[in-house]
């Protein structure tokens, strides 16, 4: 990028170069590139091949070749002849994209090749037509005769995307950025080639002086680009940018006050809506069904839970304990019992005076009955009499009847502790069901749900209200705005340093071509850089639009040849120098204005280094009369071209 043109935009968006440098890349900006010299096309060839159908029978073989710089005419001296169709091929091949060729001509075609030199290196592309679709190739042909492919296609796209590549390289052309669309909703579209092509074909009503498109100021960008106007790229393709963020921050705003204002109204409606629910809220009464007392309840509730659910666990653990001590207390006392019987028992039976063997009858002698009394030895079996055993019964009735008291005495105080915990536990569990009844009652009751309803709706509402608070946001404006708006009034600036007298000059040859071509009484021309012509005629202010047709296609062709002769003197321009003309005649009255007019024309090609002017007429006469059979390809009577 130019040194200077970048510090400055640097310096005033506040970013280094480099920084502005890649920016600016990025979003397909470039400075103006040095002068270099235009490139020139020259058709060398047309042919193409194919079979008639329908009404019209027979086979189709066109081959024009040998065309140099200078004026070409097909011609026929009937309409409907195949002149047209012979530009529309053309066209094809050099665009990639049919303009006007007609369906059914296009169905019978089998096969096209047209050659041409850039500069001074051929180029050939040529391809076969299977049920309307293209599919070929394009090379370049060396002077020993061979070719190198560059590119090839199989489809109507991929035809176009070929010869676009091509063409916008070779002739070293810029693509036209531009925004197009409703208010809005542009968006940045990109002209290419098929666009660009327009500025070398001359056809329809001449409502253009430059190409037949005029959307988006196509016109004016042609005309910038043809004459090769220095920096004038770099402001469209910065301005083009410039609008496109500038829509973008233009709709943040919009946004933004649009929400801003959605904001604003939702406050009002929310803050409406709380008011109305606080009023609702206040229509019910302090106490009855409101939360605090629900809350009270459901504490009371929470407070009586562990209480009454400690006494049933103590009271079933005393339980436990005073039935343990009553079975404890219970089996001493038939210690007691069976300890006392046992004594009775054993004093009784020690008692009696034995008579005879209980078992056998046997009578007791006299001497058992005194060893008994003397040593103590059973009078029956003679073994020794416990004495001391009999003692210590006594002895051991005390204890057990001791242990017994202590048992009993502490099973009676656990049952009574246990009946205690029991009237405790009841109590707190009564308490505790009761409180359960009231909080259920509570809770149920449609005045609580009422007031519930209304408590969440005021919540609800005052934190809707609190989130509308926040202040609100600021459009968001694009980064790289501050910077594209720099370079554009940086490019701007150079765009009008650098024009310098290029639109006096280009003024002066159009007059000068004008009147060479035949536009009566034109005084002077005034091209602005929007493309339109301003002119004054037999002294009348007037403009392109409102001149006859004939007049408006002199004046065209006068403004394409003034860009390739000032373009070349300049060393800036990129006209090719290639004028397709269709149909001149239809626009003039007489043929002796046409043999007027390609009088002209052979003498301004002749004057022009490079130009071709190829043109497609039905008045066969007045052409070949005036250029020559050797500088047209023509037929006679009802006869086709091809």
């Amino acid at each position: 990028m130019s040194g200077s043109w970048l510090e400055a935009i640097a310096e005033e968006a506040g970013v280094r170069p480099v920084q502005a440098e890649l920016a600016l890349r990025k979003r397909g900006i470039v400075a103006d590139r040095p002068l270099r010299p235009a490139r020139t096309l020259t058709i060398r060839r047309i042919a193409f091949k194919g079979e008639k159908r329908g009404t019209a029978q027979g086979a189709i073989d066109f081959d024009w070749s040998e065309l140099t710089a200078g004026v070409w005419a097909v011609t026929s001296e009937r309409n409907l002849r195949g002149k047209s169709t012979v530009l529309e091929i053309l066209l094809w091949a050099l665009r990639g994209r049919p303009k006007g060729l007609q369906d059914d001509v296009r169905r019978w075609l089998s096969w096209v090749c047209v050659e041409f030199d850039v500069d001074d290196q051929r180029y050939v592309v040529e391809f076969a037509v299977d049920e309307r679709a293209p599919h070929g190739n394009l090379v370049r042909r060396r002077v020993s005769g061979e070719t190198d492919e560059l590119d090839s296609f199989i489809s109507d796209e991929g035809f176009e995307a070929t010869m676009s590549r091509f063409m916008m390289n070779t002739l070293d052309l810029d693509p036209i950025t531009a925004m197009q669309g409703k208010e809005d909703e542009r968006q940045v579209v990109e002209h290419g080639w098929a666009a660009l092509s327009g500025g070398l074909y001359f056809g329809g009503d001449h409502k253009q002086l430059l190409g037949d498109v005029q959307m988006a100021g196509l016109p004016a960008r042609m005309l910038q680009m043809y004459i090769g106007i220095p920096w004038a790229t770099t402001v469209m393709q910065a301005g083009t940018v410039k609008r496109e963020l500038e829509q973008e921050a233009e709709k943040a705003s919009k946004a933004a006050k649009a929400a801003a204002r959605e904001e604003e109204t939702a406050r009002a409606r929310i803050d409406g809506e709380l008011q109305a629910a606080k009023k609702i809220l206040d229509s019910f009464a302090q106490v009855t069904g409101t939360a605090t007392e629900l809350e009270r309840l459901a504490g009371e509730v929470a407070r009586l839970s562990p209480i009454a659910l400690d006494l049933a666990q103590r009271f079933a653990r005393a339980g436990t304990e005073a039935t343990e001590l009553e079975r404890l207390a219970a089996a001493d006392e038939r210690a007691v019992r069976d300890l006392r019987e046992n004594i009775v028992a054993t004093q009784f039976f020690n008692g009696l005076q034995p008579v005879c063997c209980p078992r056998c009858e046997a009578r007791v002698s006299s001497e058992r009955l005194k060893r008994e009394s003397a040593d103590l030895s059973c009078s029956l079996c003679a073994e020794e009499i416990p004495i001391d055993a009999m003692e210590g019964a006594s002895d051991g009735l005390e204890a057990i009847e001791q242990r017994f008291a202590a048992a009993k005495a502490a099973a009676d105080r656990a049952r009574a502790y246990a009946k205690t915990l029991g009237d405790k536990s009841k109590v707190s569990s009564d308490e505790l069901e009761k409180a359960r009844q009231e909080l259920s009652t509570a809770a149920a009751s449609a005045t609580f749900e009422e007031r519930r309803k209304a408590e969440l709706d005021v919540a609800r509402l005052e934190g809707a209200l609190k989130e509308r608070q926040a202040p609100a946001t600021s459009p968001i404006i694009p980064p790289d705005l501050a910077l594209v708006s720099a370079a554009h009034a940086e490019a701007d600036k150079a765009y009008k340093a650098g024009r310098g007298d290029i639109l006096e000059r280009l003024n002066t040859e159009i007059l000068s071509l004008g009147k060479q071509l035949g536009v009566q009484m034109l005084e002077e021309v005034k091209l602005n850089t929007n493309a339109s012509l301003l002119l004054t005629k037999g002294g009348v202010p007037t403009s392109f639009s409102k001149v006859t047709a004939g007049e408006r296609l002199r004046l065209r062709i006068a403004t394409a040849v003034a860009l390739l002769r000032v373009g070349k003197e300049r060393g800036l321009g990129r006209h090719p120098g290639l004028l397709i003309v269709d149909s001149p005649a239809a626009e003039e009255v007489s043929p002796d204005d046409l043999a007027a007019v390609l009088s002209e024309l052979q003498a301004i090609s002749r004057e022009t280094a490079g130009l071709q002017i190829i043109i497609g007429s039905a008045n066969a006469r007045a052409i070949i009369d005036q250029l020559g059979e050797q500088w047209c390809r023509s037929t006679t009577g009802d006869d086709y071209l091809w």
